[in-house]
């Protein structure tokens, strides 16, 4: 399950790999100190290389995907393949925009949290497997303030997952380092989804591709939808299944009614009309999300503070069926601890 799109909400960052020449260097060229503007990898890079970046113009991205059911057309790595595909088209355009900066690629984190079956209150899922909240803001936690305490400034998420859970981990974790380790960490898929100038642009991406009728008859396009593949299809197409051209629609208008179908015995993992989906409709969103991120980024390391902007799912937190539903979701991650709490203290007793 992905951000969330206006009118039509996606789900799912759409990938493919990094932008080629990722983590290249200029051949001949072994410091890296030496090279400016470049994307790098940083699994290709040794301890000296990353040692010599500037510290205060080398920014670090990091893609956090998931792997979660999306129906029976897309893989199960929707989200993670979404965001290392705009990662990488994020670094080229920064490294246009700022040709004196580095721009460091981490490798993407492919577990989040809260797939969509939980939306059903079914928490284990064959094509589902995701960490706890907890484990996630420890995790991006931990991989932060390790950027930050080698002295880096800017560190930048890219979320591929839309869960409200998901992004709570990472805008705690992002708030943490940013607030102790003197550093800027911004969960910028989150910024982006509260953005209402934004937002408004995605409509009218809607609008030039669909009827009025068209997005009505969507409803909730929250998940492995109409948006979703789409993305698949203009990025990776040799992963989507043929059927979706088939596949019949499953209209949500609303929250309850997207708990309803996905409570029932026979849902097949997705909302809105996957048979709409057009490779040319996933460009362009592709395009919008890809523009607004960069455009973020640059904002912040120009020296606009985006630490106290509306970022997802903060909006939402003030309506009582939302905090259920998030509640619902965190209650087998709660049930989950206890038993792995119980287990480590009887191993210790033993």
């Amino acid at each position: 399950m992905r951000r969330h799109f206006v009118v039509v909400t996606l789900s799912c960052c759409f990938s493919a790999a990094f932008a080629p020449g990722c983590g290249q260097q200029e051949s001949g060229s072994t410091n890296t100190a030496s090279v400016s503007g470049k994307v790098l990898a940083i699994a290709d890079l040794t301890w000296q290389d990353i040692d010599a970046l500037n510290r205060e113009r080398t920014l670090f991205l990091l893609a956090v995907g998931m792997l979660e059911e999306h129906g029976p057309h897309l893989p199960i790595a929707a989200d993670t393949i979404g965001v290392e595909y705009e990662a990488g088209k994020v670094a080229e355009r920064l490294s246009q925009a700022l040709p004196d900066w580095n721009i460091v690629m981490m490798p993407a984190v492919n577990y989040g949290s809260s797939g969509v079956n939980q939306v059903g209150n079914v928490a284990v899922h064959p094509g589902t497997y995701a960490v706890r909240k907890a484990t996630l803001r420890s995790l991006v936690a931990d991989i932060g303030a390790q950027i930050a305490q080698n002295r880096f400034k800017w560190i930048f998420v890219m979320n591929g997952h839309g869960a409200p859970t998901h992004h709570a981990a990472v805008n705690d974790a992002s708030d943490f380092v940013s607030e102790v380790f003197n550093a800027t960490m911004l969960n910028v898929s989150g910024l982006f989804t509260a953005d209402p100038a934004i937002q408004a642009k995605g409509e009218q991406i809607a609008a030039r591709h669909f009827s009025p009728a068209d997005v009505s008859s969507f409803g909730q396009d929250a998940h492995a939808g109409v948006g979703e593949t789409s993305g698949l299809l203009a990025i990776r197409p040799d992963l989507v299944r043929s059927s979706y051209r088939s596949l019949a629609g499953y209209r949500a208008e609303n929250r309850t009614e997207m708990r309803d179908i996905a409570s029932r015995p026979d849902w097949p993992g997705y909302f809105s009309s996957p048979a709409r989906a057009t490779a040319d409709y996933g460009r362009d969103v592709e395009a919008w999300w890809v523009d607004g991120m960069t455009d973020l980024i640059l904002q912040a390391v120009r020296g606009e503070n985006l630490l106290n902007r509306p970022r997802w799912p903060e909006p939402m937190l003030s309506d009582p069926e939302f905090s259920q539903l998030v509640e619902d979701i965190l209650q087998p991650e709660r049930e989950f601890e206890l038993k792995l709490e119980r287990w480590l203290e009887q191993r210790k007793s033993k």
